[in-house]
């Protein structure tokens, strides 16, 4: 049986794989706090979380604190950090459903997506992405995912009542 290889070379997939890997973290952390604020029922919340997309998971969590504490300044702060989540998941989306070929030297491959859309009709993209660029990606997400940890840790401290993971 013939068997096709892909030009991707193995320092690309591995970051590849820990960019997938690093957003699921980043989405269960949005989970976990998103199921905190439903206090004393957090294992629904834990039920209403578990099958949501991550644009409604998004939603979810900011609907839920502007229930509970209203638009303050720590809002603000989540609104960004979730708009930062959302920007993040556009370009995971971008790499992990594209198609990859070889780049115009050996650091690079290159991102290929072909798009049909009513108002331009077919296009193709390209863009040559190195092993540094998608090792700086992965770093985004984890430092986002602690941001977000931190955020909601910053809350519990202040006193904002949260149903604590466990309790």
């Amino acid at each position: 049986m013939r068997i096709l290889q892909h030009p991707v070379p193995d320092e690309h997939l591995k970051h590849i794989g820990d960019m997938t890997v690093s957003f699921a973290m980043l989405e269960s952390i949005i989970q976990l706090h998103t199921g905190m604020l439903f206090a004393d029922k957090q294992r629904i919340g834990q039920i209403v979380t578990a099958e949501l997309s991550f644009n409604k998971l998004r939603a979810l969590l900011i609907s839920l604190y502007l229930e509970r504490f209203g638009e303050d300044d720590d809002f603000k702060t989540l609104r960004t950090l979730l708009q930062r989540a959302a920007t993040a998941e556009e370009r995971r989306n971008q790499i992990t459903h594209s198609i990859w070929g070889a780049g115009d030297g050996a650091e690079t491959i290159t991102r290929i997506k072909t798009t049909a859309k009513e108002k331009h009709g077919m296009r193709f993209h390209e863009e040559s992405v190195s092993s540094g660029d998608l090792s700086s990606f992965v770093i985004e997400i984890k430092g986002l995912a602690s941001e977000i940890q931190d955020f909601f840790h910053a809350l519990a401290k202040q006193g904002k009542p949260f149903k604590a993971p466990g309790s």
